[in-house]
């Protein structure tokens, strides 16, 4: 295995300027000292319904591995560390000389949200805790360390393993050593990242299947305000200025570009109840214009509301109080940051543009900086929780609030813990499902619920996850429509954790439009999609006052993935409406395996599988010079014992020969025999 030297860095500092901004609002709001504890942290875990001293749950037993910058643990909440500490063990990969102790503080503000026990208290204060430090200062860490404290974690017998740090690609390396730990019985859980609102933003080991994937809304405050733009009836993404003024109405208004919004921008522009467009910074060198300095001008001249896009790539969050305000300012309208591209875009729209501009209180919506998929085959992330104005632990004693999927993720890991303690049998599909089936609804900009590729299935709900009995298999749905296959069908599992009969489950399908269909047999709900569905879909199952919610994928595309199942395998074909000259098959399992096979119109292909449970299939259909994409996904349950066994592949040589031919090696052909793409060690 060749060793890789990609350099990972924590989920924190790629939204540094965001975490900045709202620790400056968080100080000018509360008086904070280092012994006088900000409420945030007690408002992000109520708000995910952990209360563990009412459910007599608390972690109790259970080991949490957390691969960060260390931990402080002479932090009055952490208890100290050894055996009678709540740090009990870990390693500095940094310098084995010293002990794992956070100097950066990232990992114990990670570490405070799960197992604090003190002057706040974590999602499971009992938990114990091992450190694996693999930064010093949080500038980076080598791929190889986090591979290593993964494989160290296994070796010390951790239950869950919380990784908040990661890359913006994928990376072989980590996302085999998860699998490898999923395979032995660990749980791993994983921050999406900090690189939203773009899609596919997610890295690893946010891409890894077997890990829960964690992405971050807003935290249950009252400064958790969501902006919906809509511009021409398209939704743009808008994000509200800390320190804005909250429109108690929506706004409906003509859009007017006011240049940098200076004072002298106004001169005989008329913008009397109009939402003001304006560009970030100056033109000129050395020209502040601060963010407030622009919504003041607005206002004087009458606007409404005023829109702020950025003066480069990308989004930012402003910020309109801060140490550089005049004396008694106070901000008058709704001023919101956009991206440059999407400023630019309304720029050239001008004049006739109409702007809707509403805030809504509602945390349960994405934040902004929050990595969305399409992670494909799988759906990443896996769910949401808090992750914005977080309190939590840090250096020396004190406590800092912090924003960032780092600190959605933890929440997260605390749950697995309570569930842990209070089902010690459950797998880690078992615990996904509970997890994410139970989840509260996110709210996307259009006001319907948010695209899982954004939201996964959900907000983070600990109370509906400890009181249900349900386990619903697959958690996600992927239902496939193509000419040949019209109508989908997918079974979907249940069984009751207790063991008792199941009986009394309600269904019901969002759109209730008559183009999904389901019948109950026993333990099994067959959902059946007709093609005339053209947008995702959702299914809730009801079972003792406890919903769970499935999100349904629609993929329609022109080809068609036959497989059947048949002694331990897999026979693969492909159709395609057109002339076609070969498929290169990827079939991906949720514990991380994955195989390729290629079939052409004449020949299919059998594989060898190894792991029963669902396999997402994607096909790359070659029809000249074009590609065409085809899924679908399929309940294997029957499997192959020898896991040495080669795989029948079935290769393409007609290309292969055409391929040699144009490279001029006519007299050697070297056929590959794909194999299982596992990683153990680098």
């Amino acid at each position: 295995m060749v060793r890789t030297t990609s350099i990972m860095q924590p989920y924190f500092l790629a939204s540094i300027a965001l975490i900045t901004m709202m620790l400056v609002f968080a100080i000018t709001q509360l008086e904070v000292t280092e012994t006088h504890l900000m409420p945030y942290l007690e408002k992000s875990v109520p708000y995910i319904g952990a209360v563990p001293t009412t459910e007599g749950l608390d972690g109790n037993g259970i080991l949490v591995a957390v691969i960060d910058t260390g931990i402080d643990y002479t932090h009055p909440d952490m208890l100290g560390f050894g055996q009678n500490g709540k740090v009990v063990g870990g390693f500095n990969f940094i310098n084995p000389n010293q002990l794992p102790i956070d100097t950066n503080g990232h990992g114990t503000q990670v570490a405070g949200i799960i197992a604090a026990d003190g002057g706040t208290n974590g999602v499971a204060p009992a938990v114990r805790l091992l450190s694996y430090k693999v930064s010093e200062d949080g500038e980076g860490v080598r791929s190889e360390l986090i591979v290593s404290s993964i494989q160290r974690a296994i070796e010390d017998g951790a239950d869950i393993i919380n990784i908040s740090l990661g890359v913006n690609k994928t990376n072989d390396a980590i996302d085999g050593a998860i699998a490898e730990a999923v395979e032995r019985g660990v749980i791993v859980v994983v921050a999406a990242g900090n690189d939203g609102a773009q899609q596919s933003s997610i890295g690893s080991p946010g891409r890894s299947p077997p890990a829960i994937t964690v992405g971050a809304t807003y935290n249950n405050l009252t400064s958790s305000s969501v902006a919906i733009l809509n511009i021409n009836d398209v939704p743009y993404v808008a994000i509200p200025m800390v320190g804005s003024a909250v429109p108690p109405d929506p706004i409906e208004s003509r859009i007017v570009y006011a240049g940098y919004a200076r004072e002298s921008d106004f001169n005989g522009l008329d913008v009397t109840d109009a939402v003001v467009l304006a560009e970030r910074g100056s033109d000129k060198p050395g020209e502040l214009l601060y963010f407030s300095i622009k919504e003041k001008n607005a206002a004087d001249a009458g606007a409404a509301a005023i829109i702020i896009f950025n003066n480069k790539e990308g989004m930012y969050y402003g910020e309109l109080i801060h140490n550089y305000t005049e004396p008694g300012y106070t901000p008058r309208i709704p001023a919101v940051s956009m991206s440059n591209k999407d400023g630019l875009k309304i720029i050239n729209l001008l004049p006739d543009v109409e702007a809707h501009l509403m805030f809504l209180h509602d945390p349960d919506h994405v934040a902004p900086f929050s990595s969305r998929g399409p992670t494909l085959p799988f759906i990443k992330p896996d769910m949401m929780a808090p992750g914005v104005h977080i309190n939590t632990t840090t250096l020396s004693g004190g406590y800092q609030a912090v924003s960032g999927t780092s600190y959605a993720t933890p929440h997260v890991t605390g749950a697995v813990a309570l569930l842990l303690q209070q089902h010690p049998s459950l797998t880690i599909e078992e615990i996904r499902s509970i997890l994410t089936s139970t989840s509260s609804s996110v709210i996307g900009q259009e006001g319907s619920w948010e695209d899982p590729h954004n939201a996964g299935s959900g907000r983070l709900d600990v109370q509906a996850a400890l009181a249900t009995d349900l386990v619903v298999y697959p958690s996600i749905l992927s239902a496939s429509i193509t000419p040949l296959q019209r109508t989908d069908t997918i079974p979907v599992h249940l069984r009751t954790i207790s063991g008792d009969t199941l009986e009394r489950v309600s269904i019901h399908v969002e759109p209730d439009n008559g183009y999904i269909t389901h019948e109950i047999t026993n333990d099994t709900v067959i959902i059946t999609v007709d093609e005339r569905l053209q947008a995702d879909a959702r299914l809730t199952l009801t079972y003792n006052n406890i919903s769970h919610v499935i999100p349904i994928k629609i993929h329609h595309s022109n080809g068609t993935i036959h497989a059947t199942q048949e002694n331990g395998g897999l026979n693969m074909e492909v159709s395609y409406p057109e002339k076609w000259d070969f498929a290169k098959i990827t079939l991906s399992s949720r514990s991380g395996e994955t195989y390729e096979t290629s079939v052409t119109p004449s020949r299919g292909s059998f594989v060898k599988v190894f792991d029963s449970g669902i396999y997402n299939m994607q096909a790359e259909i070659s029809v000249g010079t074009q590609s065409y994409t085809a899924y679908d996904s399929i309940l294997v349950d029957a499997v192959s014992e020898n896991k040495t066994i080669w795989y029948d592949i079935i290769i393409p040589w007609r290309q292969v020969i055409i391929i040699a031919v144009l490279s001029g090696i006519l007299g050697v052909f070297v056929v590959f025999v794909p194999r299982r793409s596992r990683v153990f060690n680098v």
